[in-house]
């Protein structure tokens, strides 16, 4: 299945992080869910994210530093980063200091978890 940017039945915009990435990819993803983030604005309504990588394979440093621009950048409520594995939590939890938004920006490995947060359940 290839990436995938869409807005989910709880309003959430969902990343779905899918194979091996390159920077081509990476910012794909984070235009096309900047264009849907703007769509809620204009709409009034909060913009919550939900960045599903329990698909991802490698991603090369270059890549990860686009990650931590559009972390940084975009306007958004809530980042949720979902995933599994001691390595991805490692680079996950980097990527958030770097971020310098914490209190907006979690990583969790479960999707539930990281939904219920995004939602304030």
């Amino acid at each position: 299945m290839p990436n995938r940017v869409f807005v989910n039945q709880n309003q959430i915009i969902e990343i779905i992080v899918d194979g091996d990435q390159l920077v081509a990819t990476v910012r794909k993803m984070g235009n096309e869910a900047l264009l849907l983030a703007q769509t809620l604005q204009q709409n009034n309504k909060p913009v919550l994210l939900l960045d599903n990588l329990l698909s991802m394979g490698t991603v090369p440093a270059d890549a990860r530093k686009v990650v931590v621009e559009l972390v940084k950048s975009a306007n958004y409520d809530k980042l949720a980063m979902v995933g599994s594995g001691g390595v991805l939590k490692l680079g996950a939890n980097l990527i958030l200091r770097a971020s310098g938004r914490g209190s907006r920006v979690k990583y969790f490995d479960e999707y539930e978890l990281a939904t219920r947060w995004l939602l304030g359940r």
